[in-house]
């Protein structure tokens, strides 16, 4: 009696591995699409939140340094343009000071009393627009500013927030 054994084969066919390479190929593009969306959410939900905080504190700090303003070097700034210089003088401890604000490479900048400049705004946010506008009363000076804020979306390619301030010099009455 002879004895046959018999041997399973083992592996894929063709069509087996065509159809699982399928399948995964459509497994991976319903996970990049998904990654795609959550990426765009959390760039939504983080990004323009922050662009908020920091058009709010860039008014605040613009805001309290003409608030401490004497007089407006007209001379020295640039009002009803875009790209904006403000310039002023204000009493710091009873010591006049010159304080610059200007529009520089898409970024804030803050000079005081001809110290380097330092950068109010990061890098990764642009600011566009520095727009300054000088009124006066024959009681007091004021200032109305403007900023615009742009960042980078994936979905709507570039966004633009506007940030905006009125501040009445108090040491100009």
């Amino acid at each position: 009696m002879s004895l046959h054994i018999f041997k399973k084969n083992r592996g894929f066919t063709l069509v087996e591995t065509i159809f699982y390479t399928f399948g995964l190929i459509i497994l991976l593009g319903a996970m990049s699409a998904f990654m795609y969306y959550m990426y765009d959410w959390y760039q939504r939900t983080t990004v323009g939140p922050r662009t908020d905080r920091i058009g709010v504190s860039l008014v605040d700090r613009i805001a309290k340094d003409i608030r401490s303003g004497t007089a407006i070097n007209s001379g020295q700034s640039s009002f009803a343009t875009n790209n904006g210089v403000l310039s002023f003088d204000a009493n710091v401890n009873s010591t006049i000071l010159t304080k610059r604000f200007a529009l520089t490479n898409n970024r804030l900048t803050y000079q005081e009393a001809g110290v380097p400049i330092s950068y109010l705004s990061p890098s990764d946010i642009n600011v566009t627009r520095f727009y300054v506008v000088s009124t006066s009363t024959p009681v007091s000076k004021g200032i109305k500013f403007d900023i615009d804020l742009t960042y980078l979306t994936r979905a709507n390619g570039s966004t633009t927030q506007t940030y905006s301030g009125f501040v009445i010099l108090r040491q100009s009455y």
